[in-house]
């Protein structure tokens, strides 16, 4: 083993410490720090857990085993009982019903986790995923400058999956697909001219999700309409746009 195989051997077991040292951390976590987002999270995939589907449907009044309330209660909210103050709902005037104001796509994804203890192993995949890529960019780097970028890279972008991303439960699935599109912008660049634009699609439906979790993630797909409409002005030229289209109708 070379000079820069040692040194991937000892980034990749520093990304397992930084691992371990998260899973640590998360294990002391709890769901009831008396955060409203939380709550309202947590009913929605209480919500996927009751009805599968349908508990797309986040109206009030399917709050009839008063899961929503005893939550509200347990962190000491005044009005757990008045519709038009709880928390993190809106009222719809034309349906006559008080829903959540939040996508559904963080809800679901903690309905896969067992009731009552969502909350860590959600982080812990969050932070294994970041590990899995942080190891896969580890294999594809080559010189000692990019084992170190990697080495540097990696170990931030682990321990961010528990700080800041314990602010919002929304952050972490967030995190999860945001490594995922990374890996395919860069792949972009090597990948041959007939499956690029499946990259591309991968990448557009990795981004609509997304906005499922969070919507300031609109923010993810304006930088890449932005990248690719600068692109297309600086090339300023006629045949660019055809092949474009052309593309895009062979599609």
């Amino acid at each position: 083993m070379g000079r820069i195989g040692v040194l991937k051997l000892l980034c990749a077991i520093g990304f397992l410490v930084v691992l371990g040292s998260n899973v640590s951390t998360i294990s002391r976590w709890s769901e009831s720090r008396g955060v409203y987002d939380d709550v309202c999270y947590l009913r929605q995939a209480h919500l996927f857990e009751r009805f599968g589907l349908r508990g797309i449907d986040t109206n009030l009044t399917f709050d009839d085993d008063h899961y929503l309330k005893d939550k509200l209660k347990a962190i000491g909210f005044a009005d757990w009982n008045d519709p038009k103050r709880v928390p993190c709902h809106t009222f719809i005037p034309p349906a006559d019903k008080y829903v959540l104001q939040y996508p559904p796509g963080t809800g679901f994804i903690l309905s896969l986790f067992p009731a009552g203890s969502q909350l860590i192993p959600l982080y812990v995949l969050t932070s294994v995923v970041a590990v899995c890529f942080s190891l896969l960019a580890l294999t594809y780097a080559s010189t000692l400058y990019q084992v170190m970028l990697v080495a540097a890279f990696g170990d931030v972008a682990i321990y961010l999956m528990i700080n800041p991303t314990k602010a919002s439960y929304s952050v972490a699935p967030t995190m999860m697909v945001c490594a995922l599109v990374g890996f395919l912008t860069a792949k972009l660049f090597v990948v041959r001219q007939q499956r690029r634009l499946l990259v591309i699609a991968l990448v557009g439906l990795l981004i609509g999700l997304s906005v499922n979790f969070r919507l300031p993630n609109l923010f993810l797909a304006a930088g890449y309409c932005l990248c690719l409409v600068g692109a297309f002005l600086l090339a300023r030229s006629k045949e660019t746009f055809l092949q474009g289209s052309r593309s895009v109708f062979r599609s």
